[in-house]
């Protein structure tokens, strides 16, 4: 068994930026740094150990368990704390879930902790976590179990579910050659099995968020363990098809969250960048935008919800307001998200008479569509007759953000709760995400071969680059 508790002093602040952003102004406690207009998910970069060295064979626990509770009685105040944490804080806790259902589920977690491991009690406490948001709109609120001080272990890929399959779109050394492989199965285990047992670990804002975020519990070993993928917490052998399709196993080591988080940097949710492809070029530019002639399109690319922006959307209105631009395409995929106070000049260039005409403005959006991204592409919906294209939207119309992060008091793990209720839409839609008029989901082929179908879709043009 490995445990899997750490020192709850420390405080995983990083996560505020990793997947728990705010929509807006991020509600701080004490304990826990915080900003006006935290990183996107797919922005935040963990800081890693400058001590750490990857693993070799089983990995090393780590753990500091607390001074005054049994092993036993110390998961169970870590589960008491997340119902306590839930209901002082989260402004509708019980919106998709009955208070008692949580409770029963909570009471019988607590009765069977004397026959759990540790990996399995982590898993317990994972799944309590993101249940209350099972029904959605809930993708900031839960546990993130793989920051760099979180005492686990990841296995060095990143993954994407791509319409044929779970596919490595990246690998630390010495996997690289496993980039483009589809991932079969996980210890014998078929991968469909994996991602069911994993997903209600994740929280979600709806089932296309759910698409990005499970892939990041699916590279914890612990979590893997405590679901019963792997016996044990350390190497798992995956089984793959490559481009080629040709099949292997391959066995993969699991390396320290500090090293993971060292190696994947900002990159966790996106798509790895290709020079080939456009919507995958320059996304660390929050706003940019370029002209493609062949189909009089003004293809603009707003990759993060952040400030300095205003002049690039000068430019966008003055170029859209020239006599040869048919449509403005606005790429929202790789948004998600930031301080949702810095997006209102952008908007009131969409707003234009210029660009706001039936037919002439299109949002591409997806799964990393979230969070002020999602509340930017629902002021769009709400104010303009703007189209939309690609997947779901990962992020709701109406959705609960601006987390607080709080300290387990025994596994030392984080749990963040939303704060404040983001209403951009009417206050009857029931929606939990946008469904695009012109849906297209991307291919392997597609990424490797660098099309993008999406726009394709839109401007009806020869492969765009």
């Amino acid at each position: 068994m490995t445990p899997v508790c750490r020192s709850s002093a420390a405080v995983v602040f990083v996560l505020v930026a990793l997947l728990a952003a705010a929509c807006g102004s991020p509600v701080s406690p004490t304990a826990v740094p915080s900003r006006t207009g935290e990183p996107s998910p797919s922005e935040a970069v963990a800081q890693p150990s400058p001590t750490s060295t990857p693993s070799a064979g089983a990995p090393a626990p780590t753990t500091i368990p607390s001074p005054t509770l049994s092993r036993d009685d110390g998961w169970r105040a870590d589960i008491d704390r997340l119902l306590e944490a839930r209901e002082q804080i989260h402004p509708n806790p019980w919106h998709g879930l009955p208070r008692d259902t949580y409770i029963v589920a909570a009471d019988a977690a607590k009765a069977r902790i004397p026959t759990l491991s540790d990996e399995q009690a982590l898993v317990e406490l994972v799944r309590l976590a993101a249940m209350p948001g099972w029904a959605g709109r809930e993708g900031h609120t839960g546990m993130f179990p793989f920051s760099a001080d979180s005492g686990t272990h990841e296995f060095p890929i990143l993954l994407w579910q791509f319409r044929d399959g779970l596919v490595i779109t990246d690998a630390r050394a010495p996997y690289t050659d496993l980039i483009g492989s589809r991932i079969v199965a996980i210890d014998d285990q078929p991968i469909e099995k994996v991602l069911a047992l994993v997903e209600p670990l994740a929280p979600r804002d709806n089932p296309s968020n759910l698409l990005a975020f499970a892939t990041l519990y699916l590279r914890v070993s612990e979590l893997l363990t405590g679901l019963g993928i792997q016996g044990a917490v350390g190497p798992a052998t995956f089984s793959l098809v490559d481009r080629d399709g040709r099949e292997r196993d391959v066995q993969i080591d699991p390396i320290p969250a500090a090293d993971d988080a060292a190696w994947r940097g900002a990159n966790v949710l996106r798509l790895p960048s290709r020079v080939d492809t456009m919507w995958l070029r320059d996304m660390d530019r929050a706003l940019w935008w370029t002209y493609l002639a062949s189909s009089k399109t003004l293809y603009v690319q707003y990759n993060a919800v952040r400030g300095g922006i205003n002049a690039v959307a000068d430019e966008i209105l003055a170029r859209a307001k020239q006599g040869d631009i048919n449509q403005v395409v606005v790429d929202l995929r790789n948004n998600g998200g930031g301080d949702n106070t810095t997006y209102g000049h952008f908007l009131s260039v969409l707003q234009d008479p210029a660009i706001d005409q039936p037919g002439r403005l299109t949002l591409l959006i997806g799964r990393n569509t979230f969070s002020a991204a999602a509340n930017f592409a629902t002021t769009v919906e709400q104010t303009t007759d703007a189209e939309f294209a690609g997947e779901a939207m990962g992020g709701s119309p109406n959705l609960y953000g601006d987390v607080r992060a709080i300290p387990l008091p025994h596994s030392g793990q984080v749990v963040f709760i939303a704060t404040r209720y983001w209403e951009k839409s009417t206050a009857d839609d029931d929606r939990i995400t946008i469904r695009p008029g012109l849906r297209i989901i991307l291919s392997s082929e597609d990424y490797y071969s660098g099309v993008d179908p999406v726009l394709l879709g839109v401007i009806g043009d020869t492969p765009v680059g």
